[in-house]
């Protein structure tokens, strides 16, 4: 599993993040707005998977939750035709009834954009840790050799009931494309 055995560690403490990353990993507010922003909104959202699927130790611990099967939804998230930012969503079953069953029907739209707009969202801290680029190549046309991506990670309470999402900040590249 990609993120199983990542070092986490509060934003707060991480000195080592690009200056030119920083203000965007440490934003509270939605990453989905502030892409479309950045990107004069040519952005869009490729499905990966979606999947029902049994999180790994470390997500349940995250989630503070025990559930055997989560919604896991894998997605690339592009800005001006190019693949920005690798979301992994956990999504534990748990936390699916009522208005928050439809996180199941999200398809290629953003699940920020779909959060953000909900009341009474609460995010937790932000994480942090760095991570081989070349672990997503699997999702992309040109390929990293040696280029470290960051990744942020969040505990989201909507309606009360936890979800994570993972967000990793794919490096800039000249050619890069997508499958």
């Amino acid at each position: 599993m990609l993120f199983a055995d990542m070092n986490w560690q509060p934003a707060r403490d991480a000195k080592a993040i690009p200056s030119a990353l920083r203000e965007m990993i440490l934003d509270q507010h939605s990453l989905t707005r502030r892409l479309k922003q950045a990107h004069n909104n040519d952005f869009f959202v490729r499905v990966i998977s979606h999947d029902w699927q049994e999180p790994d130790a470390s997500e349940k611990a995250f989630l503070h939750c025990d559930d055997q099967r989560a919604s896991i939804r894998e997605v690339l998230l592009f800005g001006s035709g190019q693949p920005v930012v690798f979301a992994r969503s956990v999504l534990p079953e748990s936390s699916l009834s009522g208005e928050n069953r439809v996180l199941l029907e999200l398809g290629d739209r953003p699940l920020g954009e779909y959060i953000f707009s909900q009341p009474g969202l609460r995010r937790g801290p932000i994480e942090v840790t760095d991570i081989k680029a070349s672990e997503f190549n699997v999702y992309l046309d040109v390929k990293f050799t040696a280029e470290i991506a960051w990744a942020r990670r969040s505990l989201f309470l909507l309606r009360d009931k936890p979800i994570s999402v993972c967000e990793v900040f794919l490096p800039e590249r000249e050619s890069r494309g997508a499958v």
